[in-house]
């Protein structure tokens, strides 16, 4: 009687909030997100070290979409030093915990 019980309960749809294990109520706090790590993908200055400097304050804390934008805001200013202004396009995600920045150059 007992394996029976538990067969059913194993076999019984769970709830789509209980399927999502990032669901917004467990990542979205009022601090923000928490962010574990910064990546920067795609097209790439050689000098890396003033992206290590820029990323490292802001990894395993918690970060709000106003935070996000001013560090990306940081990393134009960076390729606009550098001579790319206009030239690149700058997107972010987060993925896991992970803040991606995309840089893509435009024509």
């Amino acid at each position: 009687m007992r394996y029976v019980f538990l067969s059913v309960l194993l076999l019984m749809p769970l709830p789509v909030w209980a399927q999502n294990e990032l669901s917004p109520a467990a990542v979205i706090h009022d601090k923000g997100l928490l962010v574990r790590d910064i990546i920067l993908e795609g097209f790439q200055l050689e000098n890396r070290n003033q992206f290590i400097k820029l990323f490292k304050p802001y990894r395993n804390k918690y970060m709000k979409k106003e935070d996000m934008d001013m560090v990306l805001q940081k990393i134009k200013d960076i390729y606009e030093k550098e001579g790319y202004q206009q030239l690149v396009s700058i997107s972010y995600q987060v993925i896991k915990h992970r803040l991606v920045f995309t840089v893509l150059m435009t024509s």
